[in-house]
């Protein structure tokens, strides 16, 4: 089970805008201040289905024993060689969203913090997920979080994608007229996997280091799975480096 951990601070600090730069001692402190009343606003929750990929076209995507099209030539892309899709719902409770509209009313530069805070706090609680994921399917490995809104995938794919995952029943995740997740510090996103053994054969222990196991031109730097990749890993524990 996924629970919240401290928040990665830099990460705040990115959606803050700061990008590479350190925020001051002072906005610093102001963070750590705020970090405690959003970990106990926070009540993270998920749900995720994993469904067999049935590609219909350059710009289609089905997935089998799934009610979920996905519509466009970016889906379709990032999916590409992929034997299955994992298909998320997350969310950190509607406390949150409670939490961010009592510091608007009381203090703007607490919300504002509260509000980045939050969401890097999702973003752990999704990278948290994939990791379950990994470790239950370590032969696959998987893209980068795909969202709808991304590139040509509909956001009004939303209610969809929820249902598939019964998000409304199982974490009380729900979708506005306008396509946007309630609570609002939630996440969809659609995962690819891809069955490594098969790509691979026996994991392929004797490839060159570069090639990161599994033949990837230019290895791991120019491979669109990057550090979610589980391959490497099972390679280093096969060769007894871990």
């Amino acid at each position: 089970m996924v629970q919240l951990k401290p928040i990665r601070m830099e990460e705040a600090a990115r959606y803050l805008g700061y990008g590479t730069t350190k925020p001051d001692e002072v906005i610093l402190s102001l963070m750590k201040e705020c970090e405690a009343p959003l970990l106990q606003a926070c009540h993270p929750a998920y749900s995720y289905g994993i469904f067999d990929v049935e590609r219909a076209g350059e710009e289609l995507v089905l997935l089998r024993d799934c009610a979920l099209q996905l519509p466009g030539a970016d889906i379709a892309r990032h999916l590409e060689g992929c034997e299955k899709a994992v298909i998320l719902a997350a969310t950190l409770g509607a406390n949150v969203d409670r939490l961010l509209r009592k510091l608007q009313v009381s203090s703007m530069p607490k919300a504002l913090l509260t509000d980045a805070m939050a969401g890097a706090a999702i973003e752990q609680i999704c990278d948290d997920i994939q990791e379950e994921i990994r470790q239950q399917m370590p032969l696959y490995r998987q893209t980068w979080r795909f969202s709808p809104g991304y590139g040509d995938l509909p956001l009004s794919l939303q209610e969809t994608v929820l249902s598939v995952v019964e998000a409304g029943k199982r974490i009380g995740l729900s979708v506005t007229k306008g396509s946007m997740l309630s609570p609002a510090k939630s996440v969809t996103a659609i995962i690819g996997l891809q069955n490594m053994e098969q790509i691979s054969g026996a994991l392929h222990l004797n490839v060159p280091e570069e090639a990161a196991g599994c033949g990837t031109p230019g290895g791991c730097a120019s491979c669109r799975f990057g550090a979610s990749c589980g391959l490497s890993a099972v390679k280093k524990e096969k060769q007894g480096e871990v």
